[in-house]
């Protein structure tokens, strides 16, 4: 049976004009949030946006981006064509995972020089 938080829908709002993405799971979330959209969050439900002000042709990469980087990481996305794309970069890694490879690192450096930086 499949998961229904592994499916999402990026599409303008016919009434608000508003670029509106709908679903996923907290994975998905962050995925949306890394690509720009901003989490809005109500008592029944969490969706993103588009930050106001973004020109149109901002707001069109930005949903682009964020179809590509959400079907790399194996969510189906219903999207407007304009937004659909074959594209899949690479996927984020988890934050956790980020930060336990920059742990590690310090822990294996052992002068200033060989600590990350970033």
């Amino acid at each position: 049976m499949p998961r229904t938080d592994r499916f999402l829908d990026i599409r303008r709002d016919p009434h608000s004009g508003e670029l509106l993405a709908r679903g996923g799971d907290p994975e998905a979330h962050s995925v949306l949030q890394r690509a720009g959209f901003v989490a809005i969050v109500r008592i029944h439900e969490t969706y993103h946006r588009t930050p106001v002000g973004l020109a149109e042709d901002d707001e069109s990469r930005l949903a682009t981006d964020a179809v590509a980087r959400l079907r790399a990481a194996g969510y189906h996305v219903d999207c407007d064509a304009h937004f659909d794309t074959d594209s899949r970069p690479a996927s984020y890694l988890p934050l956790g995972t980020s930060i336990a490879h920059v742990a590690e690192r310090l822990r294996e450096a052992t002068t200033t020089d060989q600590a990350p930086r970033h």
